[in-house]
């Protein structure tokens, strides 16, 4: 069979399997990333199926930066922004500690390998994947901060051990004389950091203004496909981070762009980025698996003993299982001082604001009213942070949760090809990192939902969804009518568009009554036209002050989200009225 037809084959064969195995899994209650892994292994063993090469260079450019623009553009900014900190610390110095850890442990048993390849390796297996621990707890209703913290950990650790691999084999291939600078590590990576959040805002901002132009759903659409592509290769241009620049212009098109871009596109575009998402990431997935068994008969080809290598790939398993429950104490007591600190700062800025108010309340000054008005807005921000901080606090269970989230999976297996290959140790060491991506994939995330169960999490305490949505809803059917009124104040047909319209805001089924009983003439049509033109108005001025609600941060991601999704059915069908 010719190589071409050959690859047709296997690719429809593979999206057969992904589809069937997803399928089975979610009604066995196991994460499909994890079966596709025993599946893959299974097929390799078959006799006759065909040897795969993974070029390293197409996962990490062409798969991994669409997939984490797809999971950025789903993360909420505003807990984002609040669980910074310690999306920092797991993704960031748990990531560098991680890798050192493991590469000072394999430098130490592996005889041959020296410090810069073995921190190398330790680069490699350092970050989490979180595709399965997220799916798990969406699945097993975590509490959002956990699954935010988990998503945002996932987005952000790939960065650092890319950095941290690339400066290790830079060390490694260059002459032996040379050791690793760690005034070097650190600029570089505040660089990579640095230059790819300008990259990706930039991007991420350009992508949104230009999208919010297009009126063609195929135009927005190749946007849309090409934007991480965009900002991976700018940044990389540039010797930044790839990754981090894909993450911002994820963030920005999917926390902006829902307030300008049209409705009936983002939904296109996330059934498109669901559909590329779930292919994808679950093929990687078939593929590690698939990958496994040759690795495993060249190493026992070699010079050196499998079960040796494999020792030592579950005891660089066990260390970076229990640096990862060790931290979960300090960060826990982190979460809680910071709470206190927020508190105190925010009775501070509270008692400065009355003083501002008393002072320079009675102002006419517009400059003096502009700025009491962003102070009011920035203490009325803090104050729903320490709201947040207070009702989302994490106990113990949450740690253990969250200590048990460690799972190896893509970028592992991904970024171990990379690892100079004639060396003569490159076998085992990409056998090293595929038993820690496999210890820790599949009975973590085996034991993940049981643990999940058994533990019993409490979702947040704040206010019922349900009372939040009714709340938001009010706010902006206020807001709505409001605009209705304002827009039809002084032109006849405006004004009975208008009543008819406030009608359909208390009571929705009267619109119809209201139009047939219109008089003739022509004005029928142009009342509808005229009542198409304010329901316009109307949504235009929730969206906003959905915006506004958002940024303020008083309600939730979840109600925020669904009350967005019943504007955009309103735009859509309105659209579709109008014929747009």
């Amino acid at each position: 069979m010719p190589p071409l037809e050959q690859l047709t084959v296997m690719a429809v064969v593979a999206v057969v399997i992904i589809g069937f195995v997803s399928h089975f899994a979610s009604r066995i209650g196991v994460a499909a990333p994890l079966a596709l892994v025993v599946v893959g292994v299974v097929l390799a063993l078959v006799p006759g199926t065909p040897e795969i090469e993974l070029e390293p260079e197409l996962i990490l450019t062409v798969v991994l930066p669409p997939l984490l623009y797809a999971a950025a553009l789903q993360v909420p900014f505003v807990e984002f922004r609040r669980n910074l900190r310690v999306i920092a610390f797991l993704s960031v110095v748990l990531v560098v500690v991680s890798a050192a850890a493991a590469g000072l442990v394999v430098h130490a048993l592996l005889g041959g390998v020296g410090l810069a390849l073995a921190l190398a390796l330790g680069a490699v297996v350092s970050p989490p994947d979180a595709v399965a621990a997220i799916s798990l707890g969406k699945r097993l209703g975590l509490p959002p901060r956990i699954v935010t913290i988990l998503e945002g950990e996932g987005l952000v650790n790939d960065a650092t051990a890319l950095v941290l691999l690339s400066t290790a084999l830079s060390v490694a291939t260059a002459d032996q004389g040379l050791a690793l600078d760690g005034w070097d590590l650190a600029s570089d990576f505040a660089w990579a950091v640095a230059g790819a959040v300008l990259v990706g805002w930039l991007v991420g901002t350009v992508a949104v203004r230009l999208r919010a132009r297009v009126r063609e759903s195929v135009l927005d659409t190749a946007v849309s496909l090409v934007v991480p592509f965009v900002a991976f290769l700018v940044a990389e241009h540039i010797a930044a981070s790839g990754v981090v620049a894909v993450v911002v212009a994820g963030i920005v098109v999917g926390n902006g762009g829902a307030y300008r871009i049209r409705a009936a596109h983002r939904r296109a575009e996330g059934v498109n980025w669901r559909t590329f998402t779930m292919l994808v990431e679950n093929g990687v997935f078939l593929l590690m698996g698939y990958l496994l068994p040759p690795v495993v008969v060249a190493v026992e080809e070699g010079p050196q003993s499998l079960g040796a290598v494999v020792g030592i790939g579950l005891v660089v398993t066990a260390v970076l299982i229990a640096l990862r429950l060790a931290v979960m104490p300090l960060l826990l007591w982190s979460i809680r001082a910071r709470a206190g600190k927020l508190e105190r700062r925010q009775e501070v800025a509270a008692d400065r604001m009355a003083a501002a108010d008393e002072r320079f309340g009675t102002v006419d000054d517009p400059r003096i009213r502009t700025r009491l008005d962003r102070f009011r807005g920035s203490v009325d921000r803090s104050q729903h942070d320490v709201s947040a901080e207070r009702d989302g606090a994490l106990g113990w269970r949450d740690g253990v949760v969250l200590g048990m989230a460690g799972m190896r999976g893509v970028v592992t297996i991904a970024a171990a090809q990379t690892l100079p290959g004639d060396h003569p140790l490159y076998e085992p060491l990409v056998l090293i990192a595929f038993v820690v991506a496999v210890a820790t994939l599949l009975p973590q995330g085996l034991l993940l939902p049981v643990v999940v169960r058994r533990l019993r999490l409490e979702r947040d305490s704040d206010v019922s969804e349900r009372t939040q949505l009714v709340r938001l809803l009010e706010r902006l059917q206020a807001v709505g009518a409001e605009a209705v009124d304002e827009a039809a104040r002084d032109d006849d047909v405006d004004r009975r568009a208008a009543a008819e319209l406030r009608r359909r805001i208390d009571d929705r089924s009267a619109r119809a009554d209201a139009v047939a009983e219109a008089a003739d003439d022509g004005s029928r049509l142009a009342l509808i036209q005229r009542i198409q033109a304010l329901q316009r108005v109307e949504i235009d001025a929730e969206r906003a002050a959905l915006d506004r609600e958002r940024r303020r941060g008083e309600f939730s991601s979840e109600a925020i989200a669904q009350v967005l999704a019943a504007l955009d059915d309103q735009e859509i069908r309105l659209e579709r009225m109008q014929g747009d």
